[in-house]
């Protein structure tokens, strides 16, 4: 799990720089992610996910749930603790356990879901949004109103 984190992260790094960055788990700055759900969590290791390309880690509390919602744009994960359910609107859920990676093709909508605290790592190359099928499910609209 920690090579295939490095092969992800060191791959972009050496691509285009003379150095490379290194972020050891300590040196995580994790803050609150107003797009999701409370207990959402994210700390950001590479890029902008404004305008990509980007890389970041996820956390999720135990018994979390991201309705269904969308990216416009192509999402790679990688799950580093724990698993992670992902339920297409059109398809069977699959299990993402522990060191699986996952591919999110732009648009695809799905619900997300962490039954255990759960931690992955998620890039792309383009921007990154998070769209929800049913507004009143986006936080940032329900924090808007109040």
């Amino acid at each position: 799990m920690i090579r295939i984190l490095s092969l992800v992260l060191g791959a972009a790094a050496v691509a285009g720089a003379s150095s490379f960055p290194v972020t050891n788990p300590a040196q995580l700055e994790w803050k609150p992610k107003d797009a999701l759900p409370p207990g959402a969590h994210g700390a950001l290791v590479r890029g902008d996910p404004h305008v990509g390309p980007y890389a970041f880690f996820g956390r999720f509390p135990a018994s979390f749930t991201v309705p269904m919602h969308w990216h416009t744009n192509d999402v790679a994960v990688v799950m580093t603790q724990g698993s992670m359910e992902i339920e297409p609107q059109s398809g069977p859920a699959a299990t993402i356990e522990q060191g699986g990676y996952f591919f999110l093709p732009g648009e695809m909508r799905y619900v997300a879901r962490c039954a255990e605290p759960c931690t992955f790592l998620a890039w792309g190359e383009k921007p990154f949004d998070i769209l929800y099928a049913n507004p009143k499910d986006d936080p940032r609209i329900r924090a808007a109103s109040r």
